[in-house]
Order: C-alpha cells, then structure tokens, then sequence
C-alpha cells in the first residue's frame, strides 16, 4: 500500500497530513458565495443525521464550493434524517422529482444492480480513495447500464474504508463467527459473511443500528466512521479488523435536475461530482475514522486486529467467492471475468497514487463518461 494514502489505522494527524488537497478545496472563506436571480437549486436527501461528520465535514461545505465554482448559478439544499423520503425509497424519489440527489446503494439491492456488487468482493483495495478511483473509472463500461435501466443518472460513487466487526463479544478467529447473527450488507458482504459460517442479516446502517441495540444481532459489520455517526458503537465492547470489505454507496442524481443544466453548467457540476466523490471517501471514511477510533478508545472499546495466520484461514474460506460471483452475473449477461480483471488491474494503477494525487486527478481530470455532457 502507498504510504500516501489511507490506512486502516491512521490517526487524526495522519489522515490531516494525507488529505490538504480535499481539505483546502472545502475551504471557501474567501469565496464569492452570492447567487444569481434565477440560481437553480439541488436538493439534496439522505437517510444520515444533519449533525454527522459526513454533512458537517464534506457535504455542507462541498455545497459552497459548488455556488462558488458555478458563479452563484447553483445553490444546494439538504434534507438529513431521511426527512424528504425513506432511506430505500431513493430511486423512486429520483424518479418522481422529490429530490435530486440521494443514496442509491447497489448493496441495498443486489437484484437491480447485480454488477456492482463486485467492487465489494474481499480483500482487494487498499484504501477507500483507491477503491473509489476505481469505482467512477470502470463506471462507464461496467455499471453505468443497472442504473440507467432504473431512469437514473449517478451523481457520485463512494467506496468506504474497510469495514469492521463491531460487538459485544471478541470475534479473534473464525470459530467465533460460526453461527453468529452478523449484521451486513445485503449482496457481495452478505455472501461473505455466509461463506465464513455466520448468519448475514441484510440491512441498512439504521435497521443495525436497532438489531444490534436491541441483540437481535451478535456484531454489525461497518465502517468506524459510520459507527460512530449512527452510534452503533455505544453498544460494542470490542472492534475486530479483517479488512474483509468494502462496500460501495452510491449517490444517484435525477434527470429532472440535469436536464435544467446549460452545457456549461453540466461540464462544471460533473468536475464537482467527481471532486465530491474523493473528499467523500477521503474526509468521512478517511478522517472521521480517525476521529471515531479515538472515540472508541476512550469509550472502552478493544480493538483486535486478526493475525496473519487467522487471514489466511479467512482467505481460504473466501477462496471461491470471487469465482461464484463471476460465474452467477455471467449467467445473467454481464462480461464477468472482464469486469473482475479490469477491477484488479484498475487498482493496481489507481493503487501508485497518493491521497492528495488522487483528489487533485478527479478535479483536474475528472471522469467525462459518467453522466451525459451532451
């Protein structure tokens, strides 16, 4: 792994000193924030809390930086707490011109978007700005047909940092998982979690949130700072890292909004979508991990970190997922094993670049092929 980029463990400082370049993009102190007259508004929606550092840290001041980089031609308003619609109702509120942009996860419905579980099988990315890299770069070829066949466009595609077992009993080794109820995604980390032994409970951050509140659940798989915003780990007494997973949240953008855009405004707003993406990835799962492992520390919570040896019994477990994922989307159509080799090959090149590399790419030479600029 570059050095330069984020790591599991890295603390507040060390995420600070890898991410300048999202961090000063942010800044917009000095800024021209006025709008024009006739300034459209973006409305934004999620299922997350207003106070969350994914809102607080990335989006509120993303939503400046995009009044100041369109000249005040657009202005963005946000709805937290899933208050405009319910968290799994994002496409329809897409569709129906309720919002503009919302999350539109493919791990909410392997069904509908069946290709995009394979930026989740295990072991693969280093590091969440690589994964996401990754993720908008094979867009286009590979996943662009599941959303668009849901009347959608994509807004932005975020990979998360590594998820980690949180629970109320230490998970060292594999015969801790068997049989447990594990709270997880649905999709590719479902499959995971069944192919380890345990009993994969699909369900979204706040569903395992009350499962697991209320040990409906032994563990919750998820990333620290999502842990922490939703305050899954209140309820944990320890944090087990495999680097299993990573899982991809997507957000998805309305054609009732693009289609107001001049061409002008659909080459800039594209530029601030993939700028988004990377801050995402690099400011709420980079540095609010950092800052939620502090606040795991202090609350008690051990860490354990599963040995070398361990993984390797993990990784034999996990051995034939790769291969029945393929096999499975094959079937139905979808150029699998090209797909799966351009993923490995995609990050191994996405995997040279620093964090600060990584952000200044998308916003100088962002992705062109992800929504339709003409």
């Amino acid at each position: 792994m570059n050095p330069l980029q984020i790591s599991a463990n890295d603390s507040v400082d060390d995420v600070i000193s890898k991410t300048s370049a999202a961090r000063a993009w942010l800044n917009t102190d000095k800024e021209d924030l006025s709008l024009k007259s006739d300034a459209l508004t973006l409305r934004v929606s999620a299922h997350i809390p207003g106070d969350s550092p994914a809102v607080k840290d990335v989006f509120e001041p993303a939503f400046k930086r995009l009044t100041a980089m369109t000249q005040g031609a657009i202005t963005v308003e946000g709805f937290w707490g899933g208050s405009l619609h319910k968290e799994r109702d994002g496409i329809d509120a897409l569709v129906n011109n309720i919002t503009d942009m919302c999350p539109v996860y493919s791990a909410w419905d392997a069904a509908a978007f069946p290709a995009a579980q394979g930026l989740s099988l295990p072991f693969i990315f280093p590091s969440a700005e690589v994964a996401t890299a990754v993720s908008e770069a094979l867009y286009h070829e590979y996943f662009k047909k599941d959303f668009e066949a849901n009347k959608i466009l994509m807004g932005r595609l975020v990979a998360t940092s590594e998820y980690n077992l949180f629970s109320r009993e230490p998970i060292t080794c594999l015969s801790d998982l068997q049989g447990k109820k594990i709270a997880c995604s649905d999709g590719m980390e479902f499959d995971i979690y069944q192919a380890l032994g345990a009993t994969p409970i699909g369900c979204s951050t706040p569903e395992a949130k009350k499962r697991f509140s209320n040990k409906e659940v032994a563990a919750v798989s998820i990333s620290d700072s999502a842990a922490h915003t939703a305050g899954i780990y209140k309820d944990a007494g320890y944090r087990t890292s495999a680097n299993l997973v990573r899982v991809n949240l997507e957000y998805g953008l309305s054609h009732h909004f693009w289609n107001k855009l001049s061409p002008e405004l659909k080459v800039i707003f594209n530029q601030w979508l993939r700028a988004l993406a990377q801050a995402g990835a690099q400011l709420f799962y980079g540095l609010a991990g950092a800052r939620a492992r502090v606040a795991f520390k202090e609350s008690g919570i051990q860490f354990i970190d599963i040995s070398a040896g361990e993984i390797k019994q993990w990784q034999a477990k996990l051995a034939g997922v790769e291969t029945q994922f393929s096999q499975k989307i094959q079937s139905l159509g979808y150029p699998s094993k090209q797909m799966i080799a351009a993923i490995h090959e995609s990050t191994r090149h996405y995997g040279q670049y620093s964090a600060n590399e990584l952000f200044s790419d998308s916003l100088n030479n962002p992705f062109i092929n992800i929504t339709p600029l003409n």
